[in-house]
């Protein structure tokens, strides 16, 4: 991990996003600037279960506890939840133990406060939730089902898709629907685009879903959004794919970070 100390930061920062990547290691901060992978570096040891951003913090669930930085991740607060296999926000902290006991931090009480329990949390995007029992919708005074027998991955950006071993599943007026038969383990939308991943690669939402050719043969297990297509491979490498390059040149860039066994990504507000 000695490179991860030099400084691989680029002199034209125009278009920098902060990606923050999970591993057993550790979170791992990325400069994404335009077209390049740039500065990357452990912000902190200890692994990481789940990490999300939103209001300008940084959330990352482990076996302890949940962590929270205000700060771009110079610091860590423990927020009191104990351990934690899935985060997110939804104006406050939204968290998930491995018991499937869900809870929202409250900030002007200064406490979790328990919102219910599903059967094997698996993420939180927003105001909704995948388990092992389906996908659930957040609300204030609880939990709502919303569907499905099972998921593992739900994105709340725009459309609202979950992730599961049988297909890519689109939820729209109380109803799901299935819009590619595939074997999916994650799934992003920011309103304009979608994007989903599973063992036989990254499909893309144009229309309909197609595949994408990756250019490493590693298996991807997230992907979002920092001005252009963002992803990370279980083995730690970064592919971006810029919505506009200096060069003009199309196509991925990639970096290894040194990683193992990544377990997602999350992309500061922008």
């Amino acid at each position: 991990m000695g490179e991860m100390a030099e400084d691989r930061i680029y002199a034209d920062r125009r278009g920098k996003a902060d990606v923050y990547v999970g591993s057993p290691l550790g979170l791992t901060l990325v400069a994404v600037s335009d077209d390049r992978v740039g500065r990357f570096r452990l912000l902190r040891r200890g692994a990481v279960r789940d990490v999300a951003t939103g209001d300008g913090s940084i959330l990352i669930g482990t076996d302890e506890d949940i962590y929270r930085s205000t700060d771009g991740g110079d610091s860590f607060d423990a927020a009191g939840f104990g351990p934690a296999v899935a985060v997110g926000f939804d104006g406050d902290p939204i968290a998930a133990d491995p018991d499937g006991a869900v809870a929202r931090f409250a900030v002007a009480a200064d406490e979790w406060q328990h919102l219910g329990s599903v059967d094997g949390a698996r993420a939180i995007d927003g105001a909704w939730l995948a388990a092992d029992d389906g996908v659930y919708r957040i609300g204030e005074g609880g939990l709502e089902h919303a569907g499905l027998q099972t998921a593992r991955d739900v994105a709340a950006g725009g459309a609202v898709l979950a992730a599961t071993a049988d297909g890519i599943h689109r939820y729209v007026d109380g109803e799901w629907t299935t819009e590619r038969s595939v074997d999916v383990r994650a799934v992003a939308s920011d309103g304009t685009r979608a994007h989903a991943v599973g063992p036989d690669g990254l499909y893309e939402y144009d229309g309909t879903w197609g595949r994408r050719e990756s250019p490493i043969d590693e298996p991807i297990v997230d992907v979002g959004y920092a001005g252009g297509i963002v992803a990370v491979t279980d083995a730690g490498t970064i592919l971006v794919d810029p919505a506009a390059s200096k060069d003009g040149a199309e196509g991925w860039r990639t970096r290894s970070l040194g990683l193992e066994d990544v377990s997602g990504l999350a992309v500061a507000d922008q």
